[in-house]
């Protein structure tokens, strides 16, 4: 099976729910505990991410599931629940960017808009959903650093050349509907070729002197 990124979560507990709750519900998924990420600056950081993977064609319907889980949460929250001090501003924008934000905010942020006087429509929802996913999908552009570093990494020979020049060519991203893009622009993923082109070249050219010259 293609297992692509579902949903990432901070705490295993969480995640480990999510995966039997989807897996109860007839949905494949598959569960990754990572101990370390690469950011989109290449700045390594140690951390404990959980990871929950489905199938691209599973999205819809565990996003239904998940939700009508969720809400039996709702009833049991405390009254000083943080959410509850947001502005209309603020709780709009979750809604918006629900893909940074855990199922239960989401929902509740759409119920307390409710509770306000502000009713919105499943057709407006579908709007801002497919608002968001065009901004994600666009690629992000590489900082020129990592870009100048790759390229000197790669003349001497390094790994760490290869592995930038990599990232930038090949990295991509899931959307919120299942979707893989490409993380960068085409220039970067550009530079990115002849990074890993450069950082090959050398490599072998510094082998070969090693050992023959």
């Amino acid at each position: 099976m293609n297992f692509v990124t579902y949903r990432k979560y901070p705490d295993k507990d969480t995640a480990i729910y999510i995966a039997n709750l989807l897996k109860n519900n007839s949905i494949a998924n598959e569960f990754i505990e990572n101990k370390s990420t690469l950011d989109s600056n290449f700045s390594s950081r140690l951390i404990d991410e959980f990871e929950v993977k489905i199938q691209k064609e599973d999205f819809v319907r565990a996003d239904e599931i998940v939700l009508n889980d969720t809400e039996e949460y709702l009833k049991k929250l405390p009254d000083d629940y943080y959410l509850f001090s947001f502005a209309n501003d603020e709780l709009m924008e979750i809604i918006q960017k629900k893909d940074e934000w855990n199922e239960l905010d989401y929902l509740l942020a759409i119920n307390i808009l409710k509770s306000r006087g502000i009713d919105i429509s499943q057709e407006e929802i579908s709007q801002m959903r497919n608002k968001r996913i065009a901004e994600l999908k666009k690629p992000e552009k590489s900082s020129t650093l990592w870009i100048d570093a790759g390229y000197c990494f790669a003349i001497l020979g390094g790994l760490l050349g290869f592995i930038i020049g990599y990232l930038l060519l090949t990295q991509k991203k899931t959307l919120p509907n299942g979707e893989r893009v490409f993380a960068y622009t085409l220039a970067d993923r550009k530079h990115g070729k002849r990074i890993l082109y450069i950082g090959v070249f050398f490599f072998l050219f510094y082998i070969f002197y090693h050992f023959v010259v």
